[in-house]
């Protein structure tokens, strides 16, 4: 049972709840930020809340901010896309700012991509590895696959195994994940703000794509490049775990890194050392023996 005037969580889960309140035309942009945070709260539309009060509000935007009203103390993120919304949001005391806007993140917004995933869950898979792999299960050296849809668990295994990939619709961001060598189409590229010849090589046919697939994957130093880039592009431009972290954080429905722990953290952040990163990798390891041991120095 909860206290009235107080934030609450979902019966069902233990859950805090989150309330989207989203502007007309724009409750899409939340919508990759909500799959991660639906894991750790429960997400409910502000209008249709009932009489409960949510732990945090996730807003579209700043137009709709006259909407949550004088709600006591709860935390709230919301969406700019000018500077003068930077400015609108901080007077109506936002606790977290989101954009899809580089240029705002000077201003102390956290970018969030339009189109993303979440890289941790898909760890990188280099190029010797995925040599090995192919030599394990019987494969040929240069192993080049097509892939639209991710609609069965062979398809994400195949990416990684493959020597370079033809791609498009999801299995683009999932094969830049895993630093797959891909070949995709110019839309494609452009949609995801795709370097040619860096992030990923850009085809004008399905033909003509898997000629410079085969080109690639037989060329050692190209795909290594190419997949070494790849990473890095779904690392720093596509990822969507780091935001919802922040956010989570931000707004109390997960808990931040405190001590050391956090220092360390916001070093890393500092020298931009992306999320899933094998540094990050080890820094965690390191770091889960530290806990064991008893938390380390006492200095």
């Amino acid at each position: 049972m909860s206290v009235a005037g107080e934030p609450v969580t979902d019966d069902d889960t233990d859950r805090p709840v989150l309330a989207l309140l989203a502007a007309p035309g724009t409750a899409a942009r939340a919508v990759p930020l909500l799959g991660i945070l639906g894991m750790a709260a429960h997400v409910v539309s502000w209008q249709r809340r009932g009489d409960r009060v949510p732990a945090a509000a996730l807003v579209t935007s700043v137009e709709v901010l006259g909407a949550l009203g004088d709600e006591p103390g709860i935390p709230f993120a919301v969406w700019v896309k000018h500077h003068d919304q930077v400015d609108r949001a901080a007077a109506a005391g936002a606790t977290l700012l989101l954009t899809a806007k580089p240029d705002l993140v000077e201003r102390g917004a956290v970018l969030v991509p339009p189109v993303g995933l979440e890289v941790d869950r898909w760890p990188a898979v280099a190029p010797l590895v995925r040599r090995r792999r192919r030599e394990a299960a019987g494969l040929p050296d240069v192993h080049v696959i097509k892939v639209d849809e991710l609609d069965t668990p062979e398809a994400e295994q195949e990416l990684a195994l493959a020597s370079a990939a033809v791609v498009s619709g999801p299995a683009t961001l999932r094969a830049l994940a895993l630093g797959t060598p891909i070949v995709t189409s110019a839309d494609t590229a452009r949609r995801l703000g795709l370097r040619q010849g860096r992030d990923a090589e850009v085809a004008a046919n399905p033909d003509a794509a898997l000629a410079l697939a085969e080109e690639v994957a037989a060329d050692e130093r190209r795909a290594a490049s190419l997949s070494r880039m790849a990473r890095r592009c779904a690392e720093h431009h596509l990822d969507l775990g780091r935001p919802a972290r922040l956010v989570g954080q931000a707004l109390g429905l997960a808990p931040a890194p405190t001590g050391f722990e956090a220092r360390i953290d916001e070093r890393l952040t500092e020298l931009g050392t992306p999320a899933g990163s094998p540094t990050r990798v080890r820094v965690a390891d390191a770091l889960a023996v530290l806990t064991a041991d008893g938390g380390g120095s006492s200095a």
